[in-house]
């Protein structure tokens, strides 16, 4: 196929601050037929209309009841159809439904949940309402769910409804034990964790079984992050309870080591957003990234002090963007932490998982954090001695450009 070329003058004009003369740079840039410069001035893009091809800029052809999309080099259909391969199908929308968001399919009105291709009347039992989309029903606060009815919470002294209401949490100082809610008993060096409904030790002292115990700090050594242990100081190594001095080649290999690190986090710096799990956004390109930041397992006791009733792990991330655009992204985050724990009943143990969901809306360059708190109890016959966490993920679940 023959391809019309043409060639346009690009010139800079230079004045001399010591003179009165001007100098002019001129070179030519080669555009095929129907583009144009692009805006870095680096190379060309087709005319609105035209979509590129190799080195060529065909025109769009827009089916019946289409038109030119956002950026002009492809086509979407109007509102009120849909894309079926190459044209523009009519969208049937049926009783008590409405054409959706982008007006390319249908969603059920309010009070309506879809069954097939039609809608069908949402039925809301006694003491519920319709939901957030109105496409089905949640229990009032101080309700819970239970099949197609709502039962009334029963809060236990000490007690209050839960964040979404349809459960309860112990007051700060109590933990959950069975139906009902026990004092928290804190010992000597301690302080209540960061829920409430546990103990922590404080800084330089460490947990062992029911008490906090002064943390020994060795000889070229320091608290570590937490202050419940301890580290040994830079070129000094671990050995045993003590800290001893390294030799120089194994000074040299932690330096080497210290500035492989640094030279990694500056690569995925300039890199753009980096994280444990990352998505793209099909129609920009934007990279989409979620990485975990911390997490703390706290295990409650129960009254006796022989086992744990239950464990909550919390677990905090950043989710961030590169995206450049005017608009935002919707973002969906699904993390899962799994524990595995130790039984008086059983030989091997076993272990549980939790996962929990979670929306943020980022913009152009934009970051956000989050913590999620998982619950993991434990019958009263389990017996449970020792937790620990076996194993945490963040994906980003989905991405939708509005």
């Amino acid at each position: 196929m023959f391809v019309f070329e043409f060639k346009r003058r690009i010139c800079f004009g230079i004045l001399l601050l010591t003179s009165f003369y001007t100098f002019e740079f001129c070179y030519a840039q080669s555009f095929p037929e129907n583009a144009v410069q692009n805006q870095f001035g680096s190379g060309w893009t087709c005319m609105r209309g035209y979509y590129r091809s190799n080195n060529n800029c065909l025109k769009v052809n827009v089916p019946k009841n289409a038109k030119l999309n956002y950026n002009g080099h492809g086509w979407v259909c109007n509102s009120g159809y849909y894309r079926s391969k190459n044209q523009c199908l009519k969208v049937s929308v049926p009783k008590n439904a409405k054409l959706n968001y982008n007006g390319h399919g249908w969603v059920c009105n309010g009070g309506y949940y879809r069954s097939k291709n039609q809608c069908l009347k949402v039925s809301v039992p006694k003491n519920a309402k319709l939901n957030y989309n109105g496409h089905g029903w949640v229990c009032n606060r101080g309700y819970y769910r239970s099949k197609n009815q709502c039962l009334k919470v029963s809060v236990p002294k000490n007690a209050k409804l839960n964040y979404n209401g349809h459960g309860w949490v112990c007051n700060r100082g109590y933990y959950r034990s069975k139906n009902q809610c026990l004092k928290v008993s804190v010992p000597k060096n301690a302080k209540l964790n960061y829920n409430g409904h546990g103990w922590v030790c404080n800084r330089e002292y460490y947990r062992s079984r029911n008490q906090c115990l002064k943390v020994s700090v060795p000889e070229n050594a320091s608290l570590n992050y937490t202050g419940n242990g301890w580290i040994c100081n830079n070129n000094f190594k671990r050995v045993s309870e003590k800290c001893l001095a390294m030799s120089a080649g194994e000074i040299k290999k932690s330096k080497e080591r210290q500035e492989a690190l640094k030279r990694e986090l500056e690569r995925r710096r300039l890199q753009g957003v980096s994280g444990d799990h990352c998505e793209t956004e099909y129609k920009t390109g934007s990279e989409i990234c979620v990485e975990i930041s911390s997490g703390e397992l706290d295990c409650n006791e129960s009254y006796l002090g022989a086992y744990y009733d239950d464990c909550d792990v919390s677990l905090t991330y950043e989710v961030s963007t590169d995206y450049r655009g005017g608009s935002n992204l919707d973002v969906e985050i699904e993390c899962q932490v799994e524990i595995e724990y130790s039984s008086r009943k059983t030989y091997l143990g076993g272990s549980d998982s939790n996962v929990q969901d979670e929306s943020h809306s980022l913009y152009a360059h934009d970051s956000d954090s989050n913590t999620m708190y998982f619950n993991f109890s434990f019958g009263p016959f389990d017996e449970v001695t020792s937790a620990k966490v076996g194993s945490v993920s963040c994906e980003v679940e989905s991405v939708d450009l509005y």
